[in-house]
């Protein structure tokens, strides 16, 4: 019996094991492996941060990806060779015919100097409590959302948190006491779109108000403190955007390539090794701009339902399916019953395509139902 091996249960990793196991069924072995036991969308940190929804409530154990016939093992991986196909973790080693890695990309504040000490994050799930209890005690002032360095995980998502903070802070009348920022070196909310950026775009907006520094980044956190390469900005609360790295595995391996990041076709998600893909925040794809594909959860989706497809075609003898098509979407909520809709031509040259449709109730929804689909199709809920 043939066998794939899957490194990396988030959004990529799911949906390659998912897609396998109905494309293939019995026929082939599905192992993935990931250290966490528990599998929760992002969303939900922002959701528990303002009190929309648990994390708890969306999260899932990854055990029950089992019902449908993966199996999953969790460990933490130790090494990966690709020219060998196997996986080395602490709980055991695997060969594979067809090995896929989806280990992501972390979120490393101990880059910037006073980062840990001093924001707090809401990018990793442990660190939300403590960033929903500094708001809890929060009576006016200045809240800043700091983009630290990129790149980073889903980049509308700290304007998305700006705009639930303001709903939060208007529900409790302390807007107008409290000066909502958000700080960044982007000057656009959309760079992977172009140095120009879609209509819409702008990092700015009426309801919160933005401190880019275009090229130029944070230095430093202190008490009460955000330090720049050209000047300061005092602040009472700061929720930081760390920024992101390949993780160590996957940087120390002969897979990295430009930072740490797995290289890929961006058709196929092919890597250099035969039989070998990855998918998901773990790569690194330049686009007709020179930008790189952004780091998004439905493109991890995407990207892990073309590679199934691939190997499923392979273990079958059966012609190659169409490249992925660079294509992909979010909503970004503007408050509990409103979200906007972005969608991105990403491969499209020599600029990707971006539009962000209008505000609405229907697309707050449809976030709602992008996360209800999925647990109920990967994890039968």
């Amino acid at each position: 019996m043939s066998r794939t091996v899957i490194v990396g249960a988030g959004f990529g990793g799911i949906a390659v094991a998912d897609e396998l196991r109905r494309l293939l069924g019995d026929e082939h072995q599905v192992v993935l492996v990931d250290r966490g036991e528990g599998f929760s969308m992002g969303l939900r940190k922002l959701w528990e941060l303002v009190g929309i929804g648990t994390i708890a409530e969306g999260s899932r154990s990854r055990r029950l990806l089992a019902s449908g016939g993966v199996e999953f093992v969790q460990a933490s991986v130790e090494a990966i060779d690709p020219d060998a196909r196997t996986v080395r973790s602490d709980r055991g080693s695997w060969e594979a015919d067809f090995l896929v890695v989806a280990l992501g990309a972390e979120p490393q504040a101990e880059l910037v100097a006073g980062m840990a000490e001093h924001t707090y994050d809401v990018w990793e799930a442990a660190r939300v409590p403590a960033a929903r209890a500094a708001l809890d005690g929060f009576e006016g002032g200045r809240v800043c959302v700091v983009i630290a360095g990129a790149p980073y995980k889903c980049p509308p998502a700290p304007y998305e948190c700006a705009l639930l903070l303001d709903e939060w802070l208007r529900q409790r009348r302390l807007r107008e006491r409290t000066e909502l920022v958000v700080s960044t070196f982007q000057p656009i909310l959309l760079p992977n779109a172009g140095r120009g950026g879609p209509p819409g775009s702008k990092s700015s907006s009426p309801r919160v108000g933005s401190r880019p520094r275009p090229e130029r980044g944070v230095e430093r956190f202190q008490a009460g403190l955000v330090v720049y390469e050209d000047g300061e900005l005092e602040t009472d609360l700061v929720i930081g955007v760390p920024p992101h790295r390949a993780p160590a595995v996957v940087a120390q391996s002969a897979l990295a390539g430009d930072g740490g990041w797995v290289s890929v076709d961006l058709g196929t998600l092919a890597t250099a090794y035969p039989g070998v893909f990855a998918v998901g925040d773990v790569t690194q794809i330049k686009l007709a701009n020179g930008l790189p594909l952004p780091k998004a959860s439905i493109i991890a989706e995407l990207e892990g339902t073309r590679v199934a497809a691939a190997i499923a075609a392979k273990v079958r003898g059966e012609r190659e399916p169409a490249p992925f098509d660079g294509r992909g979407h979010c909503f970004i909520e503007l408050g509990r019953s409103s979200a906007t809709l972005i969608e991105g031509e990403f491969y499209a040259e020599p600029e990707p395509s971006v539009q962000i449709r209008q505000p609405s109730a229907a697309n707050a929804e449809e976030k709602r139902r992008f996360e209800t689909e999925r647990l109920v199709r990967w994890f039968h809920d």
